[in-house]
């Protein structure tokens, strides 16, 4: 028997079908391959949010800009500090603690007076509507990254302790309390430039000075035990208290303390503060501690060392 001849027409479409791809099982859909911009843009956001996580959670490196606790940390010194620690524990007399700037500065979106300019994102970022560019907040084309400084202190009074500074030395609930790493003196000019002299300056007994203007010290005072009929009316950076520090709170100040700016100035350090303990100091340059016309080096023999 003959086959039917394929008609032309048909012919064609057999070799159409030929060439076809082979449909998806039914219930798939078909993936489209991402643009290559895309790629890119993702892969960059999430390196952005494992590196926020981190930083906010785990490890943050920074590095130190003043002199306020010099000699055990130095001006120039790049930090590691360990975030995990005080997740766990809670200071302890004598630790060294990074924490956020207890005080709101002006021109951030925390501030009364400034807050309106800016639109929150996400935490730590912003828009910032007044200002196109600026260095603090950080800010660049409106985008602002805004955070809290960095602060490191050194934990002095405990909660319940009471506090006293006489004649720059401190006492802790009436003894005192010297451990050897307490520093005095005023580098001119200060670090990071050499100094080219190192001047000593002490303030007299009921001498005015920054503190005594700025009395957020007075719900805290106690009578000295030495004479209850009797309480100092004047604080300054040298003569302070005696305060006693309030429940989850503590008293922190700088090693340096000439030219800290610490407990004494801007009040109590709250718990929910604290991030951390420097943990390493993995690079450090600049010049050694008050050392007259000294010009900025690396320290090789600060590499590798556990501040304490």
């Amino acid at each position: 028997m003959r086959e039917k001849p394929v008609p032309k027409s048909d012919k064609n479409k057999v070799e159409i079908l030929a060439y076809t791809i082979t449909p998806l099982p039914e219930g798939r859909k078909f993936r489209k391959r991402k643009p290559f911009v895309q790629d890119w843009v993702e892969a960059i956001l999430f390196a952005f949010v494992v590196a926020m996580i981190i930083r906010n959670y785990t490890f943050e490196n920074f590095l130190i800009p003043s002199s306020s606790m010099e000699k055990t940390l130095l001006v120039g010194d790049y930090l590691v500090a360990n975030k995990l620690k005080y997740y766990f524990t809670d200071p302890k007399q004598g630790d060294i603690v990074t924490f956020r700037y207890p005080k709101i500065e002006e021109g951030t979106p925390e501030h009364e007076n400034t807050k309106k300019d800016f639109i929150k994102i996400f935490p730590p970022i912003y828009i910032n509507k007044a200002h196109s560019f600026s260095k603090y907040p950080l800010t660049a084309f409106h985008l602002c990254y805004y955070s809290r400084k960095n602060i490191v202190k050194r934990v002095i009074g405990m909660p319940g302790d009471t506090v006293e500074v006489k004649n720059k030395i401190v006492y802790i609930n009436g003894k005192e309390f010297s451990k050897g790493y307490e520093n005095y003196g005023i580098a001119l000019p200060s670090p990071p430039e050499p100094p080219q002299v190192v001047r000593d300056h002490s303030y007299a007994e009921n001498e005015m000075d920054i503190i005594t203007m700025n009395n957020w010290y007075e719900p805290y005072r106690v009578k000295p035990e030495d004479d209850s009929t009797t309480v100092r009316k004047v604080f300054n950076r040298d003569w302070f208290g005696p305060i006693k520090v309030p429940e989850n709170c503590y008293f922190v100040m700088g090693d340096n303390r000439d030219v800290s700016e610490d407990s004494r100035y801007w009040g109590f350090l709250e718990r929910r503060y604290i991030t951390g303990t420097p943990w390493l100091i993995f690079f450090s340059k600049g010049i050694e501690f008050n050392k007259l016309y000294d010009t900025p080096h690396i320290r090789w023999n600060r590499v590798f060392r556990h501040p304490h």
